[in-house]
């Protein structure tokens, strides 16, 4: 294939895997919940993968930052154990990625929201997790997880196989161990603006949905936990009796 000829550095390679990942559910979200869409609101609904582009690139820029570490230090001590450990870190973040947006899909259809903390910690703490799951779902959905899993694995050990190639020239791998941790914070960051990007930079439409779709559901996910963390340790002050 044409993309294993382009000398493409290995994490702009993973990065571009991440986005097309995210798209890939972002399609599959559409077709699923293609009867929420009001008639003649498709091509708004079109426009969810490019408002919700810096999302996704905020979400992949976080998941290559344990690429990036094993990738400088294989860059100047090369083992086959650092290969694999990256290797099992992708494939790990790949199931991971394949659950949780398979489980929204499902989520959005009873819900209309996407998983959360607060609806995560409901769905455990309650008995609605066993209308909300029979055992024939649950089958289904392992299955559904399982196929898009592999998939992605394949791809990405087809794809990615330039992990462990070292660059020649000193100045400029040393240039890129230096700089590319900065590009990684703009991309999380979501760009050069003094705040940092949130869900309500994806909002574009009056159609629930369309917001939705726009929201990476992983991104938001995380984020639902980080605020919980946050409004754990803020302390008030006490009134004096």
């Amino acid at each position: 294939m044409i993309f294993n000829r382009i000398q493409i550095h290995y994490l702009v390679r993973l990065i571009i895997f991440w986005l097309l990942y995210f798209a890939l559910f972002r399609i599959l979200f559409i077709i699923y919940h293609h009867s929420k869409i009001i008639n003649g609101q498709h091509s708004e609904t079109g426009l969810s993968f490019l408002y919700g582009l810096r999302l996704d690139l905020s979400t992949a820029s976080i998941a290559i930052v344990i690429p990036y570490i094993l990738w400088a230090f294989q860059q100047y001590h090369k083992s086959r154990l650092i290969h694999l450990i990256n290797l099992g870190y992708n494939c790990s973040l790949i199931i991971f990625v394949s659950t949780l947006s398979i489980i929204n899909i499902k989520i959005y259809g009873e819900w209309d929201t996407l998983l959360g903390y607060k609806a995560l910690k409901y769905l455990i703490s309650s008995d609605e997790i066993h209308t909300f799951l029979s055992l024939w779902s649950v089958m289904l959905l392992l299955f559904v997880i399982f196929i898009f899993a592999f998939l992605g694995i394949k791809r990405y050990r087809k794809y990615l196989t330039n992990f462990s190639y070292p660059i020649e020239n000193k100045t400029v791998r040393f240039s890129l161990i230096l700089i590319i941790p900065f590009l990684i914070l703009i991309g999380f960051r979501g760009g050069l603006q003094s705040s940092p990007i949130n869900e309500t930079n994806s909002e574009y439409s009056d159609l629930p949905i369309n917001n939705i779709l726009a929201t990476n559901n992983i991104w938001y996910f995380a984020h639902t936990f980080w605020d919980e963390k946050q409004d754990k340790n803020i302390k008030f002050p006490q009134k004096n009796n």
